[in-house]
């Protein structure tokens, strides 16, 4: 978690380095006696087939010098003395020369044993040089294997430096990326619409915690629902809805702190669905907002620097949004959208009531609401203005439609001098207008609530030119 780059595997578990072309394969130790007994076997041969049967012994000089003078420079002292062990044997069992008169004893030993010392001779001196041949040759390989294994040994770590070069070359690059893109993902929370700034937030965690899939949820009444997403989630599909049930809202929303898989009691409560949750916040009233929930990211990312960045986000993501909130419930209408605010409805409804009452016309008031959970991001983006294209073509000039809460899915319509029993026809206009603009049908739900009934204010002239009395005023409720 301290941000270094992780070590390449051909660094960590080097592989063996190639056999060298300089390294002979060792001969069999077999090998000498078998080459002596073959050789001495084929003289013999000869020597029964070609020779007098006496094994060469009148011939000089004799064959059996050949294997001699191969073993001793060819393997060394050893195996040359096997050979002229082997080849004295093959020469004198069974087959000494005949002692003449005129020698004694020392004489014809020395004429029977003068060949096998000048052979043992001959593979001391030889043997001995080839064995200090041998061992230069050795010295000298090893030296050799010793240079290719530096050689190699460089070799690799100029490898790795380059590509630690690289990787420090293009985190670099990334975080020059990185603090651009920041920069220009916090501008986009400069504004006053709340929708642009969940838009802007989500590019704004994205760019600051490298996030892979993240997730921002808004508080509405007693449940998180989720307000935007970013990222797939592969696996399986995440939960969109919290309740006051769930620990997860429990910490968050009731404790109103910051959770992480860095601890045991984190990772129990975020129970696999997700890395680390915190509390969005308005820092003027402290009133909370939402959630920000981060599902995925690198695990070199998840880290300490992480989870302070992660803080900070949601304090500015939370300042942010609530005020955009604030700016919006001051409006009396949304430029873009051309909806009056929320705060205006209560002011609007209370002022239109008494008007009602006194002058004596219908009022009624129309709750609208539209289900956004299968319409894609854009599509619920485009939901006010849409509607309120709408209601300025379906509606009179008269009737006024409001942004309700939550923002972008509930809307009211304030319906002066008309009766309960015709806002049905009204809502069934504004349903189908919005089905036919998006090519599909969406789910709405109407409320339509009685405010004023002339009826009851004309029974009563009494009441016309004086005070009203707003027990009067009749309310009723019709689920259509």
């Amino acid at each position: 978690m301290s941000g270094v780059p992780p070590v390449p595997s051909d660094a960590r578990q080097a592989p063996a380095p190639p056999a060298s072309a300089l390294d002979r394969r060792e001969p069999s130790p077999w090998s000498p006696i078998l080459e002596t007994l073959l050789f001495i076997g084929a003289v013999l041969a000869a020597d029964l087939i070609w020779g007098a049967g006496h094994r060469f012994r009148d011939v000089e000089p004799h064959p059996f010098w050949g294997i001699v003078l191969l073993m001793a420079v060819h393997y060394g002292t050893r195996q040359a003395l096997f050979a002229t062990l082997a080849a004295t044997s093959a020469l004198l069992l069974g087959n000494l020369p005949p002692q003449s008169l005129d020698q004694n004893v020392h004489d014809y030993g020395v004429a029977v044993l003068v060949r096998p010392l000048l052979w043992m001779l001959t593979s001391l001196v030889l043997g001995e040089l080839r064995m200090r041949h041998h061992l230069q040759h050795s010295e000298a390989l090893e030296q050799l294997r010793n240079a290719e294994r530096r050689v190699e040994l460089l070799a690799r770590s100029h490898k790795d430096l380059s590509s630690a070069k690289e990787r420090l070359e293009t985190r670099l690059a990334g975080q020059l990326r990185t603090a651009t893109g920041l920069f220009e993902a916090a501008r986009t929370l400069e504004t006053l619409d709340p929708g642009k700034v969940v838009a802007g937030a989500l590019d704004l965690v994205g760019t600051a915690l490298q996030a892979k899939t993240f997730s921002l949820f808004l508080l509405e009444g007693d449940a998180l629902l989720l307000a935007a997403t970013k990222g797939a989630h592969e696996e399986r599909r995440l939960p969109e809805r919290y309740t006051g049930t769930s620990p997860l809202f429990q910490e968050v929303v009731g404790g109103q702190r910051l959770v992480s898989v860095s601890t045991a009691t984190g990772e129990a409560i975020l129970n696999g669905e997700g890395l680390m949750a915190g509390p969005l916040i308005d820092p003027t009233s402290g009133k909370l907002i939402g959630m920000l929930k981060i599902e995925e990211m690198a695990f070199l990312d998840f880290n300490l620097s992480s989870l302070q960045t992660f803080r900070t986000m949601c304090e500015w993501i939370g300042a942010a949004y609530a005020n955009a909130l604030t700016h919006q419930a001051s409006q009396i209408e949304d430029e873009a959208t051309r909806l009056y605010g929320m705060k205006y409805l209560d002011r609007q409804t209370d002022y239109v009531t008494e008007l009602a009452l006194r002058f004596g016309f219908d009022l009624t008031l129309l709750m609208f609401r539209v289900d956004v959970e299968d319409l894609s991001d854009e599509e619920r983006r485009a939901v006010p203005g849409v509607l309120g294209e709408i209601a300025r073509k379906v509606l009179r000039r008269t009737d006024m439609v409001f942004s309700h809460e939550p923002p972008g899915t509930q809307f009211a319509v304030l319906l002066p001098g008309a009766p309960p029993e015709n806002v049905a026809a009204v809502a069934k206009k504004l349903r189908q207008a919005l089905s036919e603009r998006f090519g599909h049908e969406l789910p709405c739900t109407t409320l339509v609530r009685g405010l004023c009934r002339a009826s009851e204010t004309t029974a009563r002239p009494h009441l016309r030119g004086a005070a009203p009395d707003r027990d009067a005023a009749t309310e009723r409720d019709l689920v259509a």
